[in-house]
């Protein structure tokens, strides 16, 4: 090891650090099963599936300890009725069948605090209340299985409902028993009426209460707290504008709603953003004015101050939003916090483009963009988004060129009788000739058309998978010279309206060169543009395929300036790596204690797709170094990636989290070449990447040298004021991520 490099030591309170953290986590995976079914529970009305911080939320509600009771009560019966059904219930928005009976119990607790009942016939009515709820709430998660639309907590606002319009008088009793509420005047007031208004839906108005609340939320998501606060500023503002209006509105109770619409609206069902900001504040205008409509249609009764405004503003809110995707981005995960989804979201939208369906380029060899996107030709109007390939001039005619499946699916309908056309001439009665059209796995159509009449090899109903052979190509249709058409579209009709794609996994050349060695995993070529199928180079592909997890161990040695961020910390001269096996085949680098990251064998490259944890110097060097390696790629070969980066910023992370999703995009490019083999003829391949942002925090350029069985075996890094070079001293096969052998 250098000089430089000997320097380097680790804090005294660094291993007990690394010890209490492995403790903190067995000792979490050991409680989680108890802890998962209270805490999830109570936490995913507020959005927050973490039972740990659920647990916030029970010792808020405890402040009031008979509605814990009733809590209990309402959460046994629902996980009764649920096993009883033989429901499995995913993570809901908004909470589940437990969570609706929950509530269904403490509202029962609630409307008989002032009647001087016995203990014994309150539980017994919170218990029936739950098991309504709960029958309820599996009826609507039936009906909306296939919808949009999240159930929510409309089970328990249904039966409390019921239970409102049988004993009005109930909720009079029980609302006289609450604290009174002043309207606020000052700062302090302002805060203190936030803080009661979180509460609310615990039907508690107290400070405590709801600064329990906040801390569950803050701690779960900085994001999601200030969409819901944005929510909550602009429902008061309505609500504000309505009273000069001189209107009656009794607003302090039911702004919780609007807390909950601009969270759920603003971060929640849709990814955060500047839009979805804004979507957060309409949410909360839209909430506050559903509130008034019910106080005024309901005569002012109890059934207002449910959380029933919150959920018709977050339904039409889902309903007015979902139809395009250029305004808000429908999130579908509910595990992680909504900037981490976010994050991810953008970091692979960023990597691939729009979400459209990608396709594979369906004929071999060079091919010419004849027509592209919008093209002046046919490719217009409800048509832009189509492409025609042929060869180029120099390359002969397409005619009779095999045509393969550029997608996954089943075919939908084809047609083969059409008789090719001469030369110069079209059949304008049957524009698409001979085509196929084939129904992809993730949804949509698309359409290949004009190919030689009686070539068709498959039929309606077969299975296809991509590069499956479907036939050659001719010149039906409305085609004067032989060409392939290829479009996307929403439905299976021949000359549906086209939607936008993109191709997969193809190669295209430099201007000042005619070999193809620029790499593309998915893009948009235009018209003019010559491309070609990227083939598989069998030795790179065979070296990233058969890396053997196993466990390595690496020498270290540092020259000059290395920034912190990329500096061992160990003083010793190596460090062991250990690649892990999943059930799912994806490859985990990990160093203990030091975080992991995660490599996938897709089906053009390998890629690694995440980084978690990762605070070693050697994981963040090889993610920089090799984003991703396509397997066709050959000396001279380049191409551009983003590197799977996690946010900067140390201590102040959170909040760096919290407001990327409002920012420019924080993604790093790498701009990637494959170097000649240092041994001809070896199964070793080098990749030169350069970093695109210039920072003296970061390697302007990172070397990896890949071989088979073993993988990465050199990883060098070169800074502005030193270097950094890693190189594989010894490698023991075998061990799964569970720790056993192969």
């Amino acid at each position: 090891m250098a000089a430089d490099s000997a320097t380097l030591r680790v804090p005294a309170s660094a291993g007990l650090g690394k010890a209490l953290a492995r403790a903190g986590s067995a000792l979490r995976r050991k409680f989680d099963p108890l802890l998962t079914p209270f805490g999830r529970v109570l936490g995913g009305i507020f959005f927050i599936p973490d039972p740990l911080i659920g647990l916030l939320l029970w010792i808020a509600l405890l402040r009031q300890p008979s509605y814990a009771v009733f809590a209990l009560v309402g959460l046994a019966t629902g996980a009764l009725i649920k096993r009883m059904l033989r429901i499995h219930e995913t993570p809901i928005l908004g909470g589940g069948l437990k969570a609706n009976a929950l509530m269904a119990a403490i509202v029962t607790g609630w409307m008989t605090s002032g009647l001087g009942l016995a203990w014994g016939p309150r539980l017994g009515m919170a218990a029936a209340a739950a098991l309504a709820a709960t029958m309820v709430s599996a009826a609507l998660m039936r009906a909306f299985s296939r919808s949009v639309f999240p159930p929510l907590l409309w089970g328990y606002c249904l039966v409390a409902i019921m239970l409102f319009k049988v004993c009005p008088q109930c909720t009079v009793v029980a609302a006289n028993t609450m604290p009174a509420w002043p309207l606020p005047h000052d700062v302090t007031g302002w805060g203190e009426s936030f803080l009661r208004s979180m509460g609310s839906l615990m039907y508690t108005s107290e400070v405590g209460v709801g600064l329990l609340v906040c801390v569950a939320i803050l701690l779960w998501s900085r994001t999601m707290f200030l969409n819901g606060l944005a929510g909550w500023i602009s429902g008061v503002g309505v609500a504000l504008a309505f009273q000069q209006m001189h209107l009656v509105y009794y607003w302090l109770p039911v702004s919780y709603n609007y807390f909950i619409t601009g969270m759920a609206l603003g971060s929640v069902v849709f990814l955060p953003g500047r839009l979805s900001l804004l979507v957060a504040v309409v949410g909360g205008c839209a909430a506050s004015f559903f509130a008034l409509v019910l106080q005024y249609a309901l005569d002012w009764s109890a059934i207002a101050y449910l959380p029933v405004s919150s959920a018709v503003a977050i339904w039409v809110g889902v309903g007015a939003f979902t139809r395009d995707r250029s305004v808000v981005r429908q999130s579908f995960a509910s595990d992680i916090p909504p900037e981490q989804r976010w994050w991810l979201a953008a970091y692979w939208y960023q990597r691939f483009g729009p979400f459209f369906s990608l396709l594979a380029v369906p004929v071999a060899g060079e091919l010419k963009i004849s027509q592209g996107f919008a093209g002046d030709l046919s490719h217009t109007g409800a048509y832009s988004h189509a492409l025609d390939f042929q060869r180029p001039s120099a390359s002969g005619s397409i005619w009779g060129a095999s045509v393969f499946s550029p997608v996954s699916g089943i075919v939908e309908r084809i047609k083969n009788t059409v008789a090719d056309n001469a030369m110069g001439e079209c059949n304008y009665a049957d524009k698409w000739g001979n085509f196929v059209v084939i129904r992809l796995d993730k949804g949509g159509w698309v359409l290949v058309a004009h190919l030689q009449q009686g070539t068709v090899a498959v039929a309606p109903g077969a299975r296809v998978e991509t590069g499956n052979y479907l036939g050659l190509v001719g010149n039906s249709g409305r085609s004067p010279v032989p060409h392939l058409h290829l479009q996307h579209q929403d439905s299976p009709e021949p000359g549906a309206p086209t939607t936008a794609f993109r191709l997969a996994n193809y190669l295209t050349t430099a201007p000042s060169d005619a070999a193809f060695l620029s790499w593309n995993a998915a893009a948009l070529p235009g018209e003019g543009d010559v491309v070609m199928a990227a083939p598989l180079n069998v030795p790179v592909y065979q070296a990233l395929a058969g890396i053997v997890p196993g466990s390595a161990v690496w020498m270290v040695e540092a020259k000059g300036r290395v920034p912190r961020a990329y500096r061992e910390r160990q003083s010793a001269a190596t460090l062991r790596v250990d690649i892990l096996l999943d059930e799912f085949g994806q490859r985990i680098f990990q160093v203990d204690g030091q975080g992991s990251l995660v490599s996938v064998l897709e089906p053009d490259a390998w890629r690694i797709t995440e980084l978690r944890q990762v605070a070693s110097p050697f994981l963040k060097l090889l993610a920089l170094a090799v984003p991703s390696i396509p397997y066709a790629a050959k000396a001279g070969m380049h191409w551009q990636d983003l590197a799977p980066t996690v946010p900067r910023g140390g201590v102040f992370s959170p909040l760096v989290l919290m407001l990327a999703p409002y920012f420019p995009r924080p993604f790093l490019k790498v701009a990637s070449k494959c170097l000649p083999a240092m041994v001809p003829a070896s199964h070793v391949f080098q990749i030169d990447s350069r970093m695109q942002t210039r920072a003296s925090a970061l390697p302007f350029k990172v070397t990896c040298e890949f071989a088979a069985l073993r993988g990465p075996v050199k990883v060098q890094a070169d800074f502005y004021g030193g270097s950094v070079v890693y190189t594989l001293l010894s490698y023991e096969p075998g061990k799964r991520e569970d720790g056993t052998r192969l």
